[in-house]
């Protein structure tokens, strides 16, 4: 390790997989392999959720470690991270990426040890009004301590491990979590870092059809549905080829 990167913490990434054999080799060799030291994390954790297309042997063959867990993301999340020895957690979706230079930037601002908790700001992989839109409300949301999967949660491990981790829920673990989060810190949003969120469920669903849905089950989880019910609305990606 040169002088210059001697006094970052050291960080883990710990990604939930579900059939993500399509975007996993790429991510793992930006995140284990990037030229930059200070750009590298130290451990990536995958929870994975019983993948049939190959996800978890090749993550095995880029150096991540893998830990099956039962499906569900909060279920997924907390295994993977259980037993991480980085100085941070930092909490990416799979279809999400990572560009040059934003892990670094994440190490730099966690090396002020005021700082507890952050966000990624969101760039969506597509053009248009509407998903600047929804990049501008992510941030709003996660600036006010409500940091959905797309923004990246990034917290220190000591913080995760005194608030119990993610409870193991299948939908809205990162709601839950946030709650008890933003009664112990403040969350700050790094611009330096952001996270390039993929666009394939709007492509996919349509961008009005899966916002209504989105926006219904939260009101659904608000008003007591448990999340066990609600995943079942929620699609789960089929292994792309």
């Amino acid at each position: 390790m040169n002088a210059s990167t001697e006094f970052l913490p050291s960080a883990a990434v710990v990604m939930p997989t579900l059939n993500e054999r399509v975007h996993i080799e790429a991510q793992l060799q930006r995140l284990l392999r990037a030229e930059a030291p200070e750009d590298r994390a130290h451990e990536v954790r995958v929870g994975d959720g019983g993948s049939v297309d190959g996800t978890c042997a090749a993550a095995l063959a880029l150096g991540a470690l893998v830990v099956p867990s039962e499906r569900g993301r909060g279920r997924q999340l907390a295994a993977a991270a259980r037993g991480a020895t980085s100085d941070v957690l930092i909490f990416l979706h799979a279809d999400n990426r990572l560009p040059l230079g934003a892990l670094a930037a994440i190490r730099r601002a966690f090396a002020n040890p005021q700082l507890q908790a952050a966000a990624l700001a969101q760039r969506i992989a597509a053009s248009g009004w509407f998903f600047r839109a929804v990049e501008r409300a992510a941030d709003a949301r996660a600036r006010r301590g409500m940091v959905y999967g797309d923004s990246t949660l990034v917290v220190r491990r000591a913080l995760y491990e005194a608030l119990g981790g993610f409870a193991p829920l299948e939908l809205f673990e990162d709601v839950e979590f946030s709650r008890r989060l933003r009664r112990v810190a403040r969350v700050q949003v790094l611009e330096a870092a952001c996270v390039e969120v993929d666009a394939r469920r709007w492509r996919s669903e349509g961008r009005t059809r899966a916002t209504l849905r989105n926006w219904s089950l939260r009101v659904a989880y608000e008003l007591g549905a448990p999340p066990s019910a609600l995943a079942r609305w929620y699609k789960v990606h089929a292994p792309e080829r």
